[in-house]
């Protein structure tokens, strides 16, 4: 039966839905088995319901082996630079401070409270703050020096090359320099008492006054008798300069650390060492050398004591070594690179770095002994110790507590034969430095006085001259025009230098005109050569040590050899005659005045000498040079091996530019 008004669609709506639902359950049925909707997503990889309990067995197995590993790898941490941090902070901070929104009560009037006469105090505000204004050193002494550089340590520090021969002995010229400083008139500076600015306290009382170098310039005398342009002098190689260690764009923090090494170790800084050496006399302070000529009993016994005093320093030094920072904020900086730590000394092996410490000890206690006694046969029956016995190794005397402070210098750089003369200056470290903020902001001169970390005093006056010892001399001694009616040649008496093995070795000859000045010279003495490489440097010192007693130098170990025992001079000069000049001298109780005899010679260079007795004996090259070889067979072979590099050397490695 056809249903009327019912169309087709509307017949079998059921069915079309029937077939819908079937199809999509045949489509859900399909994706049960063609693809894996119940897969669960572990660490980017799918894997199915079953594997879940494993995957998870695995990652709890990998978390067991990372709690249990003794040294598990630890993460990437940013590197955050504070020091840096802190002088951003600091070199943006405002000159405004901060003050309260209104007052905490009632003002009190401290002058009518107490009864008394208050006083104001002189600050930034009472008047512009000038610049640290450095006193003078004292007029230099410089003195010269040959001596034999100890071969260990130029394979200690192959920088010492640059000055010594290609083949031992390594005889080498020094010229050393000594000033003094004043550290109480530097205080009154500070401190306002020589009448000009006073710088406040507050700006160099927490970071202290350190001396952070003592700066030396030189002038060299020209043929026409004028002095050359000042240049520096080169110092030995690890001499300690804390000014090198900053600069100005370093920031606060680095150079408090500079001030409390350079303050620890001021023996180093102010009065570095000299050289090692095997030979030749023994390094003496300049104005130790300078109050030998001519000293009277008192000057002695001063130079005796002065010699003491430091003898003590140097024990107490020594058995109590001030403690440095162990480590700058620049190296703190992630690849900070070195470490400020004291640069050990590499031409000893570590395992008898204490026996050398004990070694210095009992050679300086043995030192002070014979000083005390030598004071005692001057009448000095009791020697009163003047040294700061410190209480901890952190306990360092201020510079500002000390009236005389000595300084030297060593300069390496010096043309054998030339003369030089030199000033000097003292550089410490500028409390303004970084105080920007503190100061007028408007005030472009005063601004320029905080960037800077280092004060400089003004130059000293300019030493004597004073003549590096060539490496060979002659000087006439005497002269004479030969007997008259006698058919004998004017003659002259020459001495001739040569310098060997520390020492000049003089040579006496009787020349006439035609006569060249040459001679071969015996030299005793210890004269040994060491094989550095083949012999250890505490084996070459043991054996040196046991030349003294009962071991003799033909009993040479392996690495160890003895040099020629003679010495040529070939000085390529020639006497071309003897005659009596016009100039007159005065000789003889009497005062008769008698001719200078002149002597004429050329050198290799074809050039004329005119040389007299009397210039040539009152001459410092001859003096230098007579003393040398006088002490040359007293002197005897000191032990290789002392100490090539500054403790304090590593604390100063320059700043980066």
């Amino acid at each position: 039966m056809k249903l009327k008004g019912v169309n087709p669609f509307q017949q079998h709506i059921e069915k079309i839905v029937l077939g819908l639902v079937l199809v999509i359950l045949l489509g859900v049925i399909a994706l049960q088995f063609v693809t894996t909707p119940n897969n669960i997503e572990d660490g980017g990889r799918s894997i199915a319901p079953a594997q879940v309990y494993t995957s998870l067995e695995s990652q709890a197995n990998q978390l067991q082996s990372q709690i249990t590993d003794l040294n598990p790898a630890l993460p990437d941490v940013k590197p955050v630079d504070l020091v840096q941090r802190y002088n951003n902070a600091f070199e943006n901070a405002g000159s405004t401070r901060l003050a309260l929104s209104s007052s905490l009560g009632q003002g009190v009037d401290i002058a009518q409270a107490t009864g008394t006469d208050v006083q104001q105090v002189k600050g930034i505000e009472s008047g512009p703050v000038a610049a640290l204004d450095v006193p003078a050193t004292t007029t230099p002494v410089a003195v010269s020096q040959w001596a034999t550089l100890d071969p260990y340590a130029v394979q200690t520090v192959p920088e010492y090359a640059d000055y010594v021969p290609a083949q031992q002995p390594f005889d080498f010229p020094s010229i050393s320099i000594e000033a003094t400083f004043s550290g109480t008139e530097l205080e009154a500076v500070l401190s306002g008492e020589n009448g000009g600015s006073t710088i406040p306290r507050r700006f160099w009382s927490a970071t202290g006054i350190a001396i952070l170098g003592f700066e030396v310039e030189r002038q060299r005398l020209m043929p026409d008798g004028s002095w050359s342009a000042s240049e520096s002098i080169q110092t030995p190689p690890h001499t300690p300069i804390p000014t090198n260690a900053i600069n100005s764009e370093s920031g606060l923090q680095e150079l408090v650390t500079v001030i409390g090494n350079a303050a620890r170790a001021v023996d180093d800084v102010a009065r570095p060492m000299f050289p090692p050496t095997i030979a030749g006399s023994a390094w003496t302070p300049p104005s130790e050398r300078v109050a030998l000529e001519g000293a009277s009993e008192d000057d002695q016994i001063k130079r005796l004591q002065r010699q003491l005093e430091r003898a003590r320093g140097e024990l107490e030094r020594l058995s109590n070594p001030p403690r440095p920072t162990t480590q700058s904020p620049r190296d703190q900086r992630p690849g900070g690179g070195k470490t400020s730590d004291p640069a050990p000394s590499r031409n000893n092996p570590s395992n008898t770095t204490n026996d050398r410490n004990r070694q210095r000890i009992e050679r300086v206690r043995e030192t002070i002994t014979r000083l005390e006694d030598e004071l005692k046969d001057l009448g000095v029956e009791e020697v009163t110790s003047s040294v700061r016995v410190r209480t901890s190794a952190r306990d360092v005397q201020s510079v500002l507590e000390t009236e005389a402070i000595e300084l030297w210098a060593h300069d390496l750089g010096v043309e054998p034969g030339a003369t030089y003369r030199y000033r000097t200056r003292v550089a410490v470290n500028n409390p303004l430095f970084r105080k920007s903020a503190e100061l007028d902001p408007d005030d472009a001169a005063q601004q320029a006085l905080t960037r800077d970390p280092i004060a400089r005093g003004d130059w000293s006056e300019w030493s004597s001259p004073v003549v590096a010892g060539a490496r060979e001399y002659f000087f006439v001694t005497s002269a004479n025009l030969g007997t008259a009616g006698d058919t004998s040649p004017a003659r002259a008496t020459v001495e001739l230098y040569q310098m060997y093995y520390g020492h000049y070795r003089k040579s006496t000859l009787t020349v006439s005109p035609g006569d060249m000045l040459s001679a071969s010279v015996r030299v005793s003495g210890d004269l040994l050569a060491f094989d550095t490489q083949t012999v250890p440097v505490a084996d070459a010192s043991k054996f040196v040590e046991s030349l003294g007693g009962d071991a003799a130098a033909s009993d040479l170990p392996e690495g160890i050899s003895e040099l020629p025992g003679r010495v040529r001079i070939d000085m390529g000069v020639f006497v071309l005659d003897v005659y009596q000049g016009q100039e007159q001298t005065t000789t003889g109780l009497g005062g008769q005045q008698q001719s200078v005899i002149q002597v004429v010679l050329r050198n290799s260079d074809g050039e004329v000498i005119v040389r007299t007795e009397q210039a040539d004996e009152s001459s410092l090259a001859y003096a230098l040079a007579a003393e040398s070889a006088s002490s040359a067979s007293s002197t005897p072979l000191r032990s290789p091996g002392e100490q090539a590099i500054s403790p304090s050397a590593g604390l100063f490695e320059p700043a980066d530019p």
